[in-house]
């Protein structure tokens, strides 16, 4: 086999299994799937731009409460290509002379290694939630292609991501003290309806985060 086809074949996997990732369960990519990714391949769409795009989908879903997964990659062509768009404007202004960007690469080693000390102290306890991060330590490291002001985005989609699969993963009786313990404090400092949902989602996050010891997915500085 080609070295050609080789990378098309990468990247067909990369995509794949981001997008099983995101989803928290195993995913087949449809064959109308396959045939948006062959399209991706042959536009030369950057695979950081499919993984942004992807990734912010699926987070954007979260911030609006939509319960219904995200079945089909079609469903992000649209941010994919923004993203392209935007990497490709991005290459064109890094070479009018200014300085190179900062290497991210340090950073993202140490969130990913970061995340997977957490995935070890959590498999014995709840190995899917285990899986879970890990798969997302793997797609923070690989998101070194991406430059740092889409980078910082990338990573806060990639977090709400998280903690969306991990409240998922959760055992019945452990979401229900989780959201119980957000709802009790979020009825006491918000006034009113939508001010307290937002504010017990919020809750719910940082407390889910602290009772896994999950870092934040941020650069540092």
């Amino acid at each position: 086999m080609s070295d050609g086809n080789d990378l098309e074949l990468a990247y067909y996997r990369a995509v794949e299994d981001l997008f099983a990732t995101l989803r928290g369960v195993p995913h087949v990519i449809s064959p109308k799937d396959f045939q948006l990714l062959r399209e991706w391949w042959r536009d030369e769409v950057p695979l950081a731009a499919a993984r942004a795009g992807i990734t912010e989908v699926f987070a954007r879903r979260r911030e609006r409460g939509e319960l219904d997964p995200v079945v089909s990659l079609s469903y992000c062509r649209h941010a994919v290509r923004k993203h392209a768009q935007r990497l490709a404007e991005m290459q064109v202004g890094a070479t009018d002379g200014t300085s190179p960007p900062p290497d991210s690469g340090p950073s993202l080693e140490v969130l990913a290694a970061d995340l997977n000390a957490v995935a070890a102290r959590s498999r014995s306890e709840n190995p899917r939630i285990a899986d879970i991060i890990e798969s997302i330590a793997t797609a923070v490291e690989s998101a070194s292609e991406l430059p740092v002001s889409a980078l910082e985005e990338h990573l806060f989609a990639l977090e709400s991501v998280l903690l969306a699969n991990c409240i998922e993963a959760l055992d019945g009786t452990s979401r229900e003290s989780l959201e119980r313990r957000a709802r009790h404090e979020a009825e006491s400092t918000a006034a009113t309806p939508e001010a307290r949902e937002r504010t017990f989602r919020a809750l719910r996050d940082r407390l889910l985060r602290a009772d896994l010891g999950l870092p934040r997915l941020e650069l540092d500085g």
